[in-house]
């Protein structure tokens, strides 16, 4: 069975390169969605196995989302320009890579956390 990915992106060509690069591997990719908003309605139509989510959304920060998959017990990992310092603190302990991420390191890191569950 195919694993689904969600991907939280508000860069519309890093969002477009990350899903492509999950595809390749295999992986069946929700998104990019470029907002909260945009994430709980993804979320909502589908379950999703693991989740790739950038740290700040233009105005908001992907931390609800961060959350609400912690509350589901589906791992993520972190994709962000910033250091983990300055991370908010639903992020605390998450996997991360350091944009720009080489795509085997992400889907490497990403089929870690899936396979620990």
């Amino acid at each position: 069975m195919t694993k689904r990915v969600l991907v939280v992106e508000d860069d519309a060509l890093i969002g477009l390169d990350i899903a492509q690069q999950l595809s390749d591997a295999g992986l069946e990719v929700m998104g990019p969605a470029v907002s909260v908003a945009k994430a709980f309605r993804l979320m909502s139509e589908k379950t999703c196995d693991a989740a790739v989510l950038d740290v700040n959304l233009g105005a908001e920060t992907a931390e609800p989302v961060a959350l609400a998959l912690r509350a589901r017990r589906t791992p993520f990992i972190v994709l962000s320009g910033y250091s983990r310092e300055q991370h908010p603190p639903g992020f605390q302990g998450a996997p991360m890579l350091l944009k720009p991420a080489r795509p085997e390191e992400l889907v490497a890191l990403l089929s870690k956390c899936m396979a620990e569950g």
